[in-house]
């Protein structure tokens, strides 16, 4: 089965692609996010109120993210992607939220697995209250993070449910093979050279698009589906001896591995042993640069990276058989150039403080990526050189 290509573009918050919601297929751009798998969209976007194709249900959704959060009803209602679609597909509707929780865009949409997309039962609160169905919705609308983390106290209660996320959806009605890809060049959009901010999604494929990539693939190992789970074995800088990555501390063992690849992060936010081990090898200087920029939220300027004098930083993940996969974070990567306004430059490599390593759009910007789902029993990832 081909892939069908989609025209993604970096929103500042990932990149967004444009899904069509309801009977007249109201345009919507959600953020591509493998770091999650709820289907949202703001009711800004979505017009309920003139949906034929809208079915409400007796389920409510309440998430919170690392940079904002969300609540709203669960409906059902027709949605495509690049024109590939669901008479009947599964989506809330975000109407109490933190603001600028997507950013620029219109909502999100999670292509990681259904342990991440739980929903509440409210079917015995609206039979106590006199209501049918989450939408239209029963509560307040305030458009704050209070009312959101409210709300999910009063939910707590109640009985917890998983949904099939939109994609597994794609896949179970054989709409989508288990796959999809990500061509992307930016973490964050250039103020200039606009055209970098452009990218491609592959829905439901990814080998076969011969012209986006060379060479062979790289496979790393998904150790779990929940997120996409992976194990950093060890970070190298330049050509000093590579560091080894902490093991995932038993207390912590409810994250299941030690770093995850995530679509939906702007940035490398790594575990405090990584971002240690990275910055302690570079140079002085170019240590004082990155840590000035890390430091002002509008970075450094252009003049000052000299990215010839910056290294490569090799991330080694585990692959097939524990056998060793690097992964090559380019200085053009790891810095933006021209990031948010003409002659500023971000760094984008920073501490999570944690033990997890979420490694985002600065490591996918070097390689074609492939997340295979239908290989073993939890997928692999796959990396390959990307085309100009």
């Amino acid at each position: 089965m081909t892939g069908q290509r989609i025209h993604i573009t970096n929103a500042g918050i990932g990149y967004t692609a444009t899904l069509h919601v309801g009977s007249h297929q109201d345009p919507a751009n959600v953020i591509l996010d493998t770091g999650s798998s709820t289907l949202a969209v703001r009711h800004s976007a979505y017009k309920p109120r003139h949906d034929a194709a809208i079915k409400a249900t007796d389920l409510a959704q309440d998430i919170i993210y690392r940079t904002g959060g969300w609540v709203g009803p669960v409906i059902t209602t027709t949605l495509a992607l690049g024109g590939i679609g669901l008479p009947r597909g599964i989506m809330a509707i975000a109407l109490d939220e933190e603001p600028h929780s997507f950013g620029p865009a219109d909502g999100i949409l999670g292509l990681a697995y259904d342990q991440l997309n739980g929903c509440y039962d409210l079917s015995a609160y609206l039979k106590r209250h006199g209501a049918a169905a989450t939408y239209p919705w029963p509560f307040p609308a305030r458009d704050s993070m209070s009312t959101v983390k409210h709300l999910a106290k009063l939910f707590s209660a109640m009985p917890k449910k998983t949904l099939t996320p939109f994609f597994t959806q794609l896949v179970d009605a054989e709409k989508a093979a288990n796959k999809f890809a990500f061509y992307t060049r930016r973490s964050v959009p250039r103020a200039t050279k606009r055209a970098e901010n452009a990218g491609f999604f592959i829905l439901g494929g990814g080998e076969e698009q011969h012209d986006l990539y060379q060479g062979k693939f790289l496979d790393v190992e998904v150790v779990h589906d929940k997120h996409y789970n992976t194990t950093l074995k060890a970070v190298q800088v330049g050509h000093a001896p590579p560091a080894r990555a902490h093991s995932l501390p038993a207390q912590f063992k409810k994250l299941i591995s030690n770093s995850i690849i995530d679509s939906g992060t702007d940035c490398l936010a790594l575990a405090t042993d990584v971002f240690k081990a990275i910055t302690s090898s570079l140079d002085p200087k170019l240590a004082a640069i990155a840590k000035r920029a890390l430091n002002s939220r509008k970075g450094v300027a252009n003049a000052e990276v000299d990215l010839a004098r910056w290294p490569d930083i090799t991330f080694i993940l585990e692959g097939e058989r524990g056998r060793d996969v690097p992964l090559v974070c380019a200085p053009k990567t790891y810095w933006q150039l021209d990031a948010g306004e003409p002659g500023r430059a971000l760094f984008r490599i920073n501490p999570f403080g944690q033990v997890l390593s979420i490694l985002g759009l600065p490591l996918l910007n070097n390689y074609y990526t492939v997340f295979d789902r239908s290989a073993h029993k939890t997928g692999v990832i796959r990396f390959a050189k990307m085309k100009p």
